[in-house]
């Protein structure tokens, strides 16, 4: 009668290994996907405050270009009044 309690036993423990065997490996599989799914979602986190940073770096760029350009049009402007006023001085002295 121990030998088969014994027999009993083993088998018990066989099928439990079997079945901690199965679990371990799904659970082990769906670890490691989650973990790939969290690498992606950094990633992309990543790459998306990366792509914010420089379309800010753009916007300052083109925000100085045209300051630059405004302040440049407004000298042009200065100048062609300038101009104008010497123009307006010749023909009155002429006239």
């Amino acid at each position: 009668m121990s030998g088969g309690l014994i027999l009993l036993g083993v088998m018990a423990l066989f099928f439990l290994s079997m079945y901690l065997y199965a679990y371990g490996t799904t659970n082990y599989a769906e670890k490691r996907a989650e973990k790939v799914r969290q690498r992606k979602r950094a990633k992309a986190k990543e790459k998306e405050q990366r792509i914010k940073v420089e379309m800010a770096e753009r916007q300052k760029q083109r925000e100085e270009q045209y300051r630059i350009a405004n302040t440049r049009s407004l000298e042009i402007q200065k100048e062609l009044k300038r101009l104008e006023k010497l123009k307006q001085k010749l023909y009155k002295v002429e006239a």
